[in-house]
């Protein structure tokens, strides 16, 4: 299994090299859902878990994560209180069937709440309102090849639907933990969101309108715009976690975008008893020449991080047979956003 992780490894470095990320590439992919992360341990370490995530959360961090869940169910549910007062449900269910692996299945939507609509006739709105409809649904399966590699494979469906206007998608994720022997040191590889191109079709882009060479009192005609395809927001996540003292971890996360500049996070998280403590920073990383006649502070602008600071904690308490796991985070934000925070509780059954 050693040599499959180097031979995964090498893979994931060479798509790296050839999707790298640059400031350049700003706003080149949409299905940005897709980036949104859940589960409050994920939030609060700034994805740098990727080498030990476990459970349901592993589906969206490092599906290889699924087998770290040795026996049993576990299920969770959590709500993120996002950007611009968007709301954000996700829940989801895994089962270990002991030797064949571990299978799970999530679900993520948002909630818009009612915006106003607004014309070029009523710009100020004519009392009416719509609510777009977005969510991704994921399942996922890992098994652990040994007591010291996990590997994990997911598929996703993407849905975006603005009225009568949506466009769907599909993508898959690949991961690997790997332990290494006699040192407390691991190493987490996941590939995320590679897939289709997607593009938005509905009767909202029917338009009616005189041709332009028509002659004076021709009649409109009726055509419909099509609207050009976007990609999806793959990403390359490298991630190690050393471990110190038994209850202190120390992980790190260099992450290779194809649609915005590269990213790099530092975490720790601290266990204290049944209760842990985490805290993450992200910085963007890239080597981009500031362009001629772009001052600094326009160039710290499209070169930064949208996130800072996070902070998170947990504990987990017996109820009954089973065991309950509360936890919250919270991640900072630049200027231009609103800090945003997640609850999650989640029970192994």
């Amino acid at each position: 299994m050693k040599n499959t992780f180097k031979i995964f490894l090498g893979c994931a470095v060479l798509f790296s090299a050839l999707t790298a990320g640059t400031v350049r590439s700003q706003g080149t992919a949409g299905a940005a859902q897709l980036l949104i992360p859940v589960g409050a341990e994920t939030v609060a370490l700034s994805g740098t878990n990727v080498g030990t995530v476990a459970g349901v959360e592993a589906l969206f961090t490092n599906v290889a994560g699924l087998a770290r869940v040795g026996s049993g169910i576990q299920g969770t549910v959590s709500t993120t209180a996002y950007i611009a007062d968007i709301d954000i449900m996700h829940a989801g269910m895994v089962a270990a069937m002991g030797e064949t692996g571990t299978f799970g299945m999530t679900i993520k939507s948002l909630d818009f709440g009612d915006i106003p609509k607004t014309t070029s006739f009523a710009p100020e709105g004519d009392g009416q309102t719509f609510s777009p409809s977005f969510f991704t649904a994921t399942a996922g399966f890992a098994r652990a090849f040994s007591d010291r590699v996990n590997v994990g494979v997911a598929a996703k469906m993407v849905s975006e639907t603005i009225e009568e206007t949506s466009a769907t998608g599909f993508a898959f994720d690949v991961g690997v933990q790997y332990r290494f022997p006699n040192q407390p040191l691991t190493f987490g590889v996941a590939m995320k969101n590679v897939g289709s191109r997607m593009h938005y079709d509905g009767i909202n882009l029917d338009m009616e309108m005189v041709p332009g060479e028509s002659e004076s009192g021709s009649s409109s005609e009726e055509f419909r715009i099509v609207a050009d395809n976007f990609a999806l927001p793959t990403s390359l996540d490298l991630s190690a976690t050393y471990s110190l003292l038994n209850n202190l971890d120390v992980s790190a996360v260099f992450t290779n975008h194809s649609y915005q500049v590269n990213t790099m996070a530092l975490g720790a998280k601290y266990m204290l008893g049944s209760a842990w403590f985490g805290a993450a920073t992200t910085m963007t990383v890239g080597d981009d020449d500031q362009p001629t006649g772009v001052s600094d502070a326009d160039w710290d602008e499209w070169s930064g991080t949208n996130w800072g600071v996070s902070l998170g904690a947990g504990v987990s308490v017996p109820v009954g047979d089973y065991m309950m796991h509360v936890s919250y985070a919270m991640r900072t934000a630049n200027e231009y956003f609103d800090d945003h925070s997640t609850m999650q509780v989640t029970f192994d059954f």
